[in-house]
């Protein structure tokens, strides 16, 4: 399936500085930490389109914008897929660990230790998948809250009540202080 889209320079991503670990790891060099972050920067943020974390361009478009051939896109792309923090589905390629780029997850996992941080970057599919089962049922759960005041914006409420972090966050240290223990 091609997506015809035009390039987006628009907008914000939060970004963990633990992806760094990537680097320093040696699951991504140099280059390929760079497209892996323009390519995140290219999927479509917004959990209420059919598109939601997919990456709207095609190669062509990319390399147009991002002064490179459309080969370079190419190889950069499946480069990231092998590495599992792509993946190629239905013909439309989507990032895998898209929950770290949310502000909400990024203000929780930065609090988390490096350990555990590396693992969140290179888990396997099925551990990625399990985690964003849990994320999007959290997430359907707060669509489904009824607002009772006029007060509030017209677009809704599309976070996390601070309770909600808080136990997500608890819920986070304690799988951490698990892990810990048995090592």
């Amino acid at each position: 399936m091609k997506l015809k889209y035009k390039t987006n320079f628009v907008g914000y991503i939060p970004i963990l500085r633990g992806i760094q670990l990537l680097l320093k790891n040696k699951t991504l060099n140099f280059t390929q930490l760079g497209a892996y972050l323009c390519f995140v920067a290219q999927a479509d943020f917004d959990r209420k389109h059919k598109n939601f974390r997919i990456i709207l361009r095609d190669d062509y478009e990319l390399a147009s914008e991002w002064n490179c051939s459309p080969s370079t896109v190419y190889r950069r792309r499946m480069e990231l897929i092998k590495k599992g923090l792509l993946i190629e589905e239905d013909g439309v390629t989507k990032v895998t660990n898209f929950y770290m780029f949310e502000l909400e997850w990024v203000k929780i996992l930065a609090k988390l230790p490096l350990s555990t941080m590396q693992s969140l970057f290179t888990e396997s599919q099925e551990e990625v998948a399990k985690e964003e089962f849990v994320i999007a049922e959290m997430h359907k759960k707060q669509d489904q809250k009824a607002r009772q005041s006029s007060n509030n914006s017209s677009k809704g409420e599309l976070g996390f009540s601070n309770t909600e972090l808080k136990d997500l966050k608890d819920n986070v240290d304690n799988k951490d202080i698990n892990t810990d223990n048995k090592d």
